[in-house]
This record gives C-alpha cells, sequence and structure tokens, in this order.
C-alpha cells in the first residue's frame, strides 16, 4: 500500500509538470501566432501609410485627395485588421468572401497603391478548403505581398491557387529585382520577418515552404498545405 501510495503521489506530479509544460507551449505557440498577425497586417498596413505620406511629401504642396483617400482606407483596414487580431477573429478579408476573392482584393489593393500589374489563378474547387487554412494561405499571400511592395520593385507579380486533391498550391512570383536566399538575413527588429513568419504558418500545419530568386531574376515563393495535418 506504501508503495502504490509512492506511485500514485509521483504520477500525480509529473501529471502537474506536464499540464505546466503543456500551458508553456500553448502560451508561445499563441504569441508566435500574434507576432505573425500582427506583422502580417498591422506592421504592412502601417507600412503603406507611411510609404503613401511619403510619396505625398516628396511631390511637394499639399496631398491630392487621391492619396488623402488612400490613406484613409488603409487606415480603415488596419482598424479592422486590429479589432480581429485583438478578438481573435477571422481576417475582415474573409468575413464576407472566399479566399481567391480575399486575394484578389488584396492585389487590386497594391496595383492601386502602387501600380503594379497583378494576376490571380486560380485552378479548382476553393470548397475543399476549410476556415483555419483559409485563415493563415491569406497571411502567407499578404506577407508575400508586402515583401513585393517594399523590397522587390517589380512590375507584375502573379498570384495562383491551386487546389488539388492532396491539398492547396500557393504560388507568388514576381519580376522584381531578387535577391540570393541563401544570403537572407534572419529576423530582426527592423524587419527581416517575412519568410520566417511563412515558415513558421507552414509548419504549424504540416505544410513546406520554397523560394526561388537570384539578383536581377525576380522572385518565385512557393507553399504546399495539406488538407488535413499529419
Amino acid at each position: 500500500m506504501e508503495e502504490l501510495t509512492r506511485t500514485q503521489a509521483d504520477l500525480v506530479a509529473v501529471q502537474e509538470e506536464l499540464a505546466v509544460a503543456q500551458r508553456e507551449a500553448g502560451a508561445l505557440a499563441e504569441r508566435g501566432r500574434l507576432a505573425r498577425d500582427i506583422h502580417d497586417t498591422l506592421a504592412q498596413g502601417y507600412s503603406s501609410i507611411v510609404l503613401l505620406a511619403r510619396a505625398a511629401r516628396a511631390s511637394g504642396g499639399s496631398p491630392s485627395d487621391d492619396v488623402l483617400r488612400r490613406i484613409e482606407q488603409t487606415a480603415s483596414d488596419n482598424l479592422a485588421e486590429a479589432r480581429a487580431v485583438v478578438h481573435a477573429l477571422r481576417p475582415e478579408a474573409l468575413a464576407d468572401a472566399p479566399l481567391p476573392d480575399a486575394v484578389r482584393r488584396l492585389l487590386n489593393r497594391l496595383a492601386e497603391h502602387t501600380g503594379i500589374e497583378t494576376r490571380l489563378d486560380v485552378v479548382g474547387d476553393p470548397r475543399l478548403s476549410s476556415t483555419r487554412l483559409d485563415v493563415e494561405v491569406l497571411r502567407l499571400v499578404q506577407g508575400a505581398l508586402a515583401n513585393v511592395r517594399t523590397h522587390a520593385e517589380a512590375s507584375t507579380v502573379a498570384v495562383s491557387l491551386s487546389y488539388e486533391p492532396d491539398g492547396l498550391l500557393v504560388d507568388v512570383v514576381d519580376d522584381g529585382v531578387g535577391f540570393d536566399p541563401a544570403a537572407a538575413t534572419p529576423a530582426a527588429a527592423d524587419g527581416g520577418f517575412g519568410l520566417r513568419a511563412m515558415r513558421d504558418r507552414l509548419d504549424a500545419l504540416g505544410g513546406t515552404l520554397s523560394v526561388e530568386s537570384a539578383p536581377g531574376e525576380g522572385t518565385a515563393i512557393g507553399a504546399s498545405l495539406p488538407w488535413e495535418r499529419p
């Protein structure tokens, strides 16, 4: 009886330690999710506002009504995304539209703000996807397009969504200045979080990320996500 009592006490202690470890792991995972959401939504929205304001100031004189309208629209979208992040809701872009429509909105906004020519290709049935997968893919595309806006100096960018029997394939291809993926720096306080955030999102879903680029040859980002995580 004494041995059974000691064994049960040890088991209870181990269970308590396991529960603490699970809570800590859950907290770290949630912090990572919030960091990715903030980077792919709020930070990119603020970046757009800054770029628009700088362009208006560089042109001299008072900002045009069109520039003010774009700044107001971007700020309104950012406010909606901030509320969604705070309340852990689905992205506002997906609230009343499926993923292809939400991606098309992102591309239209990019074209309006930068003059970059955009294209969306959709293959297969979007109904195969789930809400959770749509949310993560939308964030991934947002991050990729933010990199195009900030770094690529591209004239065209194309996004493709391929709904295959085994999963979803996502490609974002631009004709910009490109870069050397092997020389890409890790995340830092002043940026460089985009590719890392994409990999973290895909790892959480059992997906994979590929990056093909070279100086002067544009960039192709490809993601493969299974319908069910292994």
